[in-house]
């Protein structure tokens, strides 16, 4: 009899243990991917181009570079995936990227990717690619939907209004470009 009830307290502080870890993944993820997302937005949002010193200060370790740099310039990524919840079966598996084009040490280019692995193995992403340079008059978002940059304030934060928490800690998870990015695409 002790041995049971030593067994079921165990086996009681084993569950609320994994629970309490789920739960702090899954905070950390979403406040990671909001920070991501919001440091994108907000680096666009700027009056002038964002300096590589701005990007390094809003991600830190974070970053890294993907590319050496040449005369044409060097890439940098902030990578998120829910790998640990997926592997549990707890959500769909997603990844987050936030990718930038550097050079002279000034921003290029920012295009942040958001996809999923559906439930039947394919792939689906949608993504925002805005560019930092005076000839561009536009970003593109997603399935090359234009959205020039003197547009509305509303238009600019739709671009960047992907659906974290659905996709990233749903067990359903996310089937279509629309759940992933859903403001633009109702539009």
């Amino acid at each position: 009899m002790r041995l049971i009830k030593r067994l079921s307290i165990a086996l009681v502080v084993v569950v609320l243990l994994s629970s309490i870890v789920v739960v702090a993944a899954r905070y950390e993820l979403r406040h990671n991917a909001d920070r991501i997302i919001g440091s994108s937005y907000q680096l666009f949002q700027q009056e002038q181009r964002p300096s590589l010193a701005n990007v390094r200060e809003r991600f830190g370790d974070e970053l890294k570079q993907t590319s050496p740099c040449k005369d044409f310039g060097c890439g940098f990524e902030v990578v998120l995936s829910n790998r640990l919840l997926a592997r549990f079966h707890l959500a769909q598996f997603t990844t987050l990227k936030s990718t930038f084009w550097v050079r002279n040490d000034t921003v290029d280019e920012n295009v942040v990717e958001f996809w999923t692995v559906r439930k039947d193995g394919g792939m689906i992403l949608a993504y925002t690619d805005a560019k930092y340079c005076k000839a561009c008059n536009d970003f593109s978002v997603g399935n090359s939907i234009n959205i020039d940059l003197d547009s509305a304030a509303r238009q600019k934060r739709a671009a960047f209004g992907f659906n974290t928490t659905n996709c990233f800690l749903s067990v359903r998870g996310c089937a279509t470009a629309a759940d992933l990015l859903p403001a633009v695409q109702r539009r």
